[in-house]
């Protein structure tokens, strides 16, 4: 099967790693989606792999493109709570990160929102065997990296084989070895990717990595590459933007790519700035001092009367959830019964919390999946964890625990008590955590809040496993597959943060992901979310809409659930400046 390139629309999905603007920040489950695409993306992809794409659109972005009023020159700055944690694609875990290498490193393909497909990036087309396990991606030819020196099959194989080496420190290594057989550079411009078994949402999910030079990381130690100076301060892409400064705390600087495949870059630079407080990259966003912002459900209102940005509201595949550490060296005894975890889940006024807290700009869960998926069923979810005192105190009875003297319940001399982490300057995260600690006073239940800086908490979460519970945003890819989230083997190699292990639950996934019929899957989806939401690992409690201005002088830059940095190239601010 071949995969031309013809005239569709223009967009694709960047929400592996960083794409909708929020004013949390969040995690990211899949490498990220990379900048750029030109007018004339290719078309759909093959019957085998179609079936992974939304029944319907869930953006229309294409046609608010304006080519033929582009100005060239000019900076734009954005703003976020969250700093950058790496420069480089192999390590980003988190949506800071994401947006930068997105900027200035490109993958194989892209995919397009208006279609949830993937479209070329730096493959031209591919061939899929009919046994559906065999990718032939035929590569752009002249595509230059930022130094000057030529983009090669060679960097493709390199790169997939970081992605693959636990030893980098990169979270997809566990999920990429468990689908690939062999990556090949066949010629300088063909790569062939041999998959062990159907994975149905392969190109989705595997081909829009960042792809990094061989010729300057080739002779990196694999276990080198985190504090290597292209992870810290070098990074060099094929990107729509060039790394130009990164100060930590501060800002990441970006020129524009004269050079870039799909046309020269409109913009000379962009800025990335970290600003500590909501509060504070709210006003500034106002006064014009960053010209896009995510903010939280508290400004909306006032956001709305504003005139020099344009507000955003929209759905996203992100959503916030707390999880438990079942590891039983580093989390709490407590979390090994699940009618504790249960309890704590059902002692939640999530309702109250998307109310009073989303100022109504939100769902709760009900599942795993998120609103926008073709996976989507809240009304079949069996297990539902509605705001209930009764059911939360009963269960906590049942499990042992009396409440003393003090309120707060204990069993055999430990008290029901444990802290909980999430990061420092949201408020509407400071929000959460004040729901839930009073929620879980009124049951006996005593939790500490644990507040630090976002990519200290990520370092917790996902390499030392030194917490009992926590609270933080992630953010899904378009296609249903959760393996990384919840298969038992993607502790410390993917986003399995809790040790979570249930057999059926991981052959469910792995059927899943076999299974090229879309409803088929849809079925198994729901069968494995049953199952997760009884075993209560985690719960989702919500999907936020996500919230953003963007300055009316700044043009092509449109916030979306998949993500904005397509356009990249083609972004431009009417003053020139």
């Amino acid at each position: 099967m071949e995969n031309q390139p013809t005239p569709i629309s223009r967009r694709r999905f960047l929400k592996t790693a960083a794409a909708a603007l929020s004013s949390t920040a969040f995690l990211a489950a899949c490498g990220n989606g990379q900048g750029g695409s030109t007018a004339t993306s290719s078309a759909s992809a093959s019957t085998a792999t179609s079936t992974t794409a939304a029944s319907a659109s869930v953006s229309t972005v294409a046609p608010q493109i304006d080519t033929a009023g582009i100005k060239k020159g000019g900076t734009i700055v954005i703003g976020s709570t969250a700093d950058v944690r790496t420069l480089n694609p192999v390590l980003v875990s988190d949506t800071a990160s994401g947006e930068i290498t997105d900027l200035v490193f490109d993958g194989l393909t892209n995919i397009d929102p208006d279609t949830l497909e993937a479209v070329p990036n730096l493959a031209t087309k591919w061939d899929i065997s009919p046994d559906n396990k065999v990718y032939t991606f035929t590569l752009k030819d002249g595509v230059k990296w930022h130094d000057g020196q030529p983009f090669t099959a060679d960097d493709v194989k390199f790169s997939y084989d970081l992605y693959m080496n636990a030893e980098t420190g990169t979270p997809r290594a566990g999920e990429l070895n468990e689908r690939i057989a062999s990556v090949e550079a066949k010629d300088p411009t063909t790569v062939v990717i041999t998959l062990k078994d159907v994975i149905a949402p392969f190109l989705v999910s595997n081909t829009s990595y960042g792809i990094v030079p061989r010729h300057i990381l080739g002779n990196v130690a694999p276990k080198d590459i985190p504090t290597n100076e292209f992870s810290t301060a070098k990074p060099v892409g094929t990107g729509p933007f060039k790394f130009q400064e990164f100060r930590q705390g501060d800002r990441v600087t970006l020129a524009g790519n004269p050079d870039y495949h799909r046309g020269a870059t409109a913009l000379d630079g962009y800025i990335r700035k970290f600003v500590k407080d909501d509060t504070a990259l709210y006003q500034q966003l106002k006064t014009g001092e960053v010209d896009v912002a995510g903010f939280g459900p508290n400004f909306y209102a006032d956001a709305q009367q504003q005139t020099n940005f344009t507000t955003f509201a929209y759905e996203t595949f992100n959503f916030l959830f707390m999880g438990y550490n079942l590891n039983k060296e580093k989390g709490s005894p407590i979390f090994q019964d699940v009618k504790v975890r249960q309890a704590l889940f059902y002692a939640l006024d999530r309702e109250g919390i998307v109310e009073k807290i989303q100022y109504g700009l939100s769902t709760v869960a009900q599942g795993t999946m998120p609103v926008l998926s073709w996976a989507y069923q809240p009304d079949k979810i069996t297990t539902r964890y509605d705001y209930d005192p009764n059911k939360a105190n009963q269960l906590l009875d049942e499990a042992g625990w009396a409440k003393g003297a003090d309120g707060i319940r204990a069993k055999d001399g430990q008290k029901l008590s444990f802290s909980m982490y999430t990061y420092s300057g949201d408020k509407t995260i400071e929000g959460y955590m004040t729901v839930f600690q009073q929620n879980w006073k009124d049951i006996g239940v005593e939790m500490t809040p644990q507040f630090e800086e976002f990519s200290t908490f990520v370092t917790r979460l996902t390499k030392t496993f030194d917490f009992q519970a926590f609270l933080v945003g992630f953010a899904w890819g378009v296609d249903p597959d959760q393996q990384t989230m919840w298969d038992s083997k993607q502790y410390g190699a993917g986003f399995n943060l809790y040790n979570y292990s249930n057999p059926k639950v991981d052959e469910l996934l792995t059927r899943g992901l076999k299974t090229l019929d879309q409803e088929e899957r849809k079925q198994i989806y729901l069968e494995m979310q049953n199952q997760v939401v009884a075993d209560a690992p985690a719960l989702i409690t919500d999907f936020p809409k996500a919230l953003a201005g963007v300055n009316k002088r700044v043009k092509n830059y449109i916030p979306n659930a998949v993500g904005t940095s397509l356009y990249a190239y083609q972004w431009y601010v009417t003053d020139g400046k």
